[in-house]
């Protein structure tokens, strides 16, 4: 027996390990070390020196039999190395885009992958595989529904394919990645024009348009602005919006909203929405809420009473809100994902007995690249749960998008096509996002560090039509800051931002 052990362990041999060079390059062209490269992919606060095993660059198997992982970075040398098991992989890493921000991107060597003994110009290996996705998602489209490019996108994409061409007839490797940055530039342009018209022909059709949701989010922050309740309802209901999340309170004095008395303000707040012919989503329990002792009973039970108390008023509930997080229970010792799992599963079926018509909603929390561990990561949360019957018992399943974090950009769309994949008989939307708490970025910055607001209202502009562009989305959006940065307490008066939201959906159609 122990022979044939020793055989078998000659026969396969070690885990096999590829080793790429990477070549990486700063604004100017200069080259880059490890802690340059590590600088260039790293959140503004991260902390310093910043560390090369939790750099958000992964290796994802072409062959797509084994899981992605992230990759060991050393410096050897002059040289960055970049080390992985197996054999070809397609690089995924957040990137800066010249004059557009941070995004999730794609370096893949045409769709073949990078092996052992591989040397990756980033910047150009970037540009060539974002280039080539773009034009696959939009022969596919073309192919798939009756989309036809505006004259402002033909033009984008004929940009876009020049600046890629001039970068390729550059020698010089600082010079070429500096045009293959600006090639990546225009390829980001490109990408986001289609999204937003795509957007705009879906919503176009008359079916999909009744089915279509926008919404905001009031958060348990209203509580302490009752007195504006009647404004703040009025204002979203001017805004051409439909729906509106409210967020329940974790209420300690009565956890799972038992007494009668725990229901006075949201009584107000739910009526006043309703007045104004507006839907709501019942927040069921804030993601950074779970506490620590939280039970599947007792999460059942406030699922339960909530919906009774709101039955035929309240039309959807959220009973899983960003549920690959790595902070549920609390960020220092936080539930086992096995754990939080079994508290959400006891939820929709306590939602449907109480009210049986309301719609039941869970979401997730978009973020590949910059997760801790493959685990927590939207792909692979999926892998484990779904399985398990994540996606049984529920009508619709969002996703959370807050690029300050976890970029998206070039890479919403995989994001959304993960989520399908993973989910192929249930509809989705996008649940909710934002762009900074208070004025400064401490993560990745949109459009430049210190632009904050503008960034605020591109990604507004953006995000709101790209969400009905996503295959079997029905849009969404939910701006999580609503009360802070659109409605903000003082002198009743609206904010530019809340003005752009009103904008985007009047170039929505709405």
């Amino acid at each position: 027996m122990i022979a044939a052990l020793t055989l078998a362990a000659v026969l396969i041999g070690p885990a096999r390990a590829a080793t790429a060079k990477l070549f990486a390059f700063d604004e100017k062209g200069r080259p880059l070390d490890l802690s340059g490269l590590l600088a260039r992919v790293g959140r503004a606060d991260d902390k310093l020196p910043r560390d090369p095993a939790a750099a958000p660059l992964w290796a994802d198997p072409i062959d797509g039999k084994s899981p992605p992982e992230r990759v060991r970075l050393a410096q050897v040398g002059p040289l960055i190395t970049a080390t992985w098991t197996g054999g070809p992989a397609a690089l995924r890493m957040v990137w800066p885009v010249p004059e557009d921000g941070y995004s999730s991107v794609v370096a893949d060597d045409g769709g073949h992958g990078f092996d052992d003994g591989a040397a990756v110009f980033l910047d150009e290996e970037i540009a060539l595989s974002e280039y080539r996705l773009l034009k696959e998602s939009l022969h596919a489209l073309a192919d798939a529904s009756a989309y036809t490019p505006s004259a402002k996108q033909k033009r984008l994409m004929d940009g876009a394919k020049a600046s890629v061409a001039a970068a390729e007839k550059l020698k010089d490797a600082g010079a070429r990645a500096r045009a293959f940055s600006h090639a990546l530039r225009a390829v980001s342009l490109a990408r986001e024009t289609a999204l937003f018209e795509r957007g705009r022909l879906r919503l176009s059709g008359r079916a999909f348009a009744r089915e279509a949701r926008f919404g905001l989010t009031l958060d348990a922050g209203l509580l302490k602005r009752m007195d504006d309740l009647d404004w703040i309802a009025d204002s979203i209901a001017h805004s051409r919006t439909n729906w509106v999340r409210v967020v329940f309170a974790p209420n300690p004095s009565d956890f799972t909203y038992a007494n009668a008395s725990s229901f006075d303000e949201y009584d107000a707040i739910v009526a006043a929405l309703k007045k104004r012919g507006l839907k709501i989503l019942g927040g069921t329990l804030d993601t950074a809420q779970w506490p620590r002792l939280l039970t599947p009973e007792i999460y059942a039970a406030r699922a339960r009473n909530l919906a009774a108390r709101y039955k035929g008023r309240v039309d959807a509930w959220e009973v899983g809100s960003e549920l690959n997080g790595n902070w549920l229970g609390g960020v220092r010792a936080p539930l086992s994902s096995d754990r939080v799992f079994e508290i959400y599963s006891a939820a929709p079926a306590a939602v449907r007995a109480a009210d049986p018509k309301a719609e039941i909603i869970a979401t997730l929390y978009g973020w590949e690249e910059t997760a801790p561990d493959r685990a927590h990561s939207l792909s692979g949360w999926l892998a484990a749960y779904a399985p398990r019957g994540f996606g049984r018992g529920v009508d619709l399943v969002g996703l959370d998008v807050f690029p300050e974090d976890n970029p998206a950009g070039l890479g919403f769309e995989r994001e959304f096509a993960e989520l399908t994949a993973a989910l192929p008989d249930r509809p989705v939307f996008l649940s909710s996002f934002g762009y900074v708490e208070q004025d400064k970025v401490l993560g990745y910055w949109w459009l430049s560090p210190g632009e904050v607001d503008a960034a605020r209202k591109d990604l507004l502009l953006l995000y709101t039509a790209a969400s009905c562009a996503m295959p079997r989305s029905v849009c969404g959006g939910f701006w999580w800051q609503t009360l802070d940065q659109m409605l903000p307490p003082g002198r009743r008066k609206a904010t530019d931002l809340f003005k752009v939201y009103i904008h985007a959906l009047r170039e929505l159609g709405r």
